[in-house]
């Protein structure tokens, strides 16, 4: 299992989700969004499952 790194940078209202690795960026809503949504990105982008896929440097869970 390949392991890809996040970078997360909150813009406004969204989050940008940059995943070096891929060269892509995409956006989530919220902090709980940011994993899923770069799962599914180097998925689509390496054309692997998203299950297979190991990510490092996400942001800590927010605090409630």
């Amino acid at each position: 299992m390949k392991t890809y790194t996040v970078e997360a940078t909150r813009v406004g209202s969204v989050w940008l989700v940059y995943v070096p690795e891929v060269d892509r960026t995409t956006q989530a809503r919220s902090r709980d969004e940011i994993e899923p949504m770069a799962r599914d990105l180097v998925a689509v982008m390496r054309g692997v499952s998203p299950e297979s896929v190991a990510l490092r440097g996400l942001p800590s869970p927010a605090r409630t």
